[in-house]
């Protein structure tokens, strides 16, 4: 069984869209998704409509969404929040409305999303424990993004039948625990990651939230990979697919997809090309019947894009 894990990555996800747009030119598809976060959002589409008009659905979010959708308000609306008790710096009430002009409306389940198995995780507050949205088809899709992407101290915690989740890169950006638990026999996982930190001065790391969110991004950093060294242990075929951001993007930015996108496709194509056989088709060659087919599909709704060495 092939699994489809998509990390958390904020305001990053659209390298997520690249890459997914790579994975299907080759005919690779998904027989389950896993999302974390942003990874989560990326993965309801492709479960609901697993092919190019899945992707195109995703390109064009992206495309469309800012900051005020997410993070509403200025930064002193925010200081003020803090100043008074309140849970997080921003409301998720944009966030909720949002979410719903992307089709994910109250009355959306995981039972009736589509054919492919569709799971979302995030973090128990109480416990501390990793939760799995999608395990009961009764679980509402909306409950399950608004909790997976309540990312502390941005968004508050997100509350489902009386307990409150937060973002579920909490525990691990990246579950391929949660593949391995459903059975999955090889795992595409998409890895977003955020390079330039890397590279940063440690004398640039001063100041609460820097030295905060420092600290945060070291935390990630290690849940995943044990995440993969659990994958790597274990009978599956894991395709490691690393999905670097070429520069530092702000984190309230959403204006970055137009280059994010290519280079997420880029990247994937490199991978595959370098990790797959028989090799990727030339640029020049006729498309798959089921590309063909998607493509068309595709195109009744969505003008289709290009993203072939950075084209766009």
């Amino acid at each position: 069984m092939r699994a489809f894990v998509l990390s958390g990555g904020g305001n990053l996800g659209s390298l997520q869209v690249g890459a997914l747009r790579a994975l299907f030119e080759r005919e690779i598809f998904p027989d389950m998704i896993i999302g974390c976060s942003a990874g989560s959002l990326n993965g309801f589409q492709i479960a609901r409509n697993p092919n190019m008009l899945g992707v195109d659905t995703l390109d064009a979010s992206w495309r469309s969404v800012r900051r005020a959708n997410i993070y509403p308000g200025s930064n002193m609306v925010a200081a003020v929040r803090f100043i008074t008790g309140k849970d997080s710096l921003f409301s998720n009430r944009s966030m909720y409305a949002w979410l719903q002009t992307q089709g994910i409306t109250p009355a959306s389940t995981f039972g009736n999303l589509g054919p492919v198995p569709f799971y979302v995780t995030a973090t128990d507050l109480r416990t501390g424990g990793l939760f799995v949205f999608g395990d009961n088809p009764n679980d509402r899709v909306l409950d399950a993004l608004m909790s997976s992407t309540a990312l502390t101290p941005f968004h508050p915690p997100w509350e489902v039948n009386g307990e409150r989740y937060v973002d579920g890169g909490t525990i691990t950006s990246l579950p391929l625990r949660t593949a391995l638990e459903r059975g999955a026999t090889e795992i595409y996982a998409l890895h977003i990651v955020d390079a330039t930190k890397d590279n940063q001065e440690p004398g640039l790391f001063r100041g609460v939230v820097r030295v905060m969110t420092r600290s945060v991004d070291t935390m990630l950093r290690t849940q995943a990979q044990y995440d993969l060294h659990m994958a790597k242990g274990a009978a599956v075929k894991l395709h490691y697919i690393k999905l670097v951001v070429p520069r530092v993007v702000p984190a309230a930015d959403f204006s970055m997809a137009d280059e994010l996108i290519p280079q997420g496709y880029n990247l994937t194509r490199e991978y595959l090309e370098a990790n797959m056989t028989p090799p990727l088709p030339a640029e020049d060659d006729p498309p798959s019947a089921m590309r063909r087919m998607s493509m068309t599909v595709a195109s009744w709704f969505t003008p289709h894009r290009a993203y072939a060495h950075g084209q766009k």
